[in-house]
């Protein structure tokens, strides 16, 4: 289901008889843009904010590469929420951002996960290392996001300097996209390497494996307000991402709070 989607929330018009008119004058228009990935946390989490600030926002969601294209073409955002550290510090390096504004605000691990009834098949229910899954499974395929996509690269780091390594690669396929890797997952008794948070809205999937921090780096996703005349809106957008109620959307859809400096 990764494709780009535009959700626009205008919800001005959804506010109470009562409000103050001044409270209620609507803010700047803020242009998120964010992985793919955070299309749902994010969907929800605007639709909170613009309830409560009555600010409109619209997020667009699109690949790193894209996102990176159209804001060298001129495209007019405020806001971006990305795990490609190098795409931050890529703007940064144009003095697009508002370095002091950039935070962490979610992460996500590589899970080795399976769909159906495959753990009772290779009797590994007991076995919680991603090592022992391996070995439990001796055969099995094991599909992985194209390196381009950022867990598809952290899954190209597992096929070296690793005891596991060549038994991984052996059995490693590549897909060049998510959805087929998932009907990949689904065709027969497989393995997948991905996100652990995408499976969240996967019911059939299991996750057999979270891969410790030190086996895989988590996927750290950073936000960080672009220079414009409405930076005041967008800093505060940007803030509200630290909140309780932001860190409580983003534990619903399978994402860890970052860790605590």
């Amino acid at each position: 289901m990764r494709r780009f989607i535009l959700i626009a929330l205008l919800l001005t018009s959804a506010l109470p008889a009562q409000a103050d008119p001044a409270k209620a004058a609507p803010n700047n228009n803020i242009t998120i843009l964010a992985d793919e990935d955070m299309m749902l946390p994010l969907a929800q989490l605007a639709r909170a904010y613009s309830l409560k600030t009555k600010t409109p926002l619209t997020i667009v969601m699109k690949s790193t590469e894209e996102v990176q294209a159209q804001i060298e073409q001129g495209l007019e955002a405020h806001v971006i929420i990305t795990a490609n550290y190098p795409l931050i510090q890529q703007l940064t390096d144009q003095g697009l951002t508002d370095v002091s504004s950039r935070r962490t605000i979610a992460r996500t691990q590589l899970a080795l996960v399976t769909v159906g009834d495959l753990n009772k098949e290779a009797n590994i229910a007991k076995r919680i290392s991603f090592a022992s899954m391996l070995y439990a499974t001796e055969g099995i395929p094991v599909y992985v996001d194209d390196p381009s996509t950022v867990e598809g690269a952290r899954a190209a780091k597992l096929l070296t300097n690793h005891d596991f390594s060549d038994v991984l690669a052996a059995r490693t396929q590549t897909r060049p996209t998510h959805d087929e890797l998932m009907a990949s997952l689904r065709d027969g008794a497989a393995l997948g390497i991905i996100l652990a948070a995408t499976t969240v809205t996967e019911p059939d999937v299991r996750v057999l494996s979270l891969l410790a921090d030190d086996l895989s780096p988590p996927v750290m996703f950073d936000s960080i307000v672009l220079g414009s005349e409405a930076m005041s809106d967008a800093k505060r957008f940007n803030d509200y991402l630290s909140t309780d109620k932001a860190r409580a959307i983003f534990a619903h859809f399978g994402y860890q709070a970052p860790a605590v400096k």
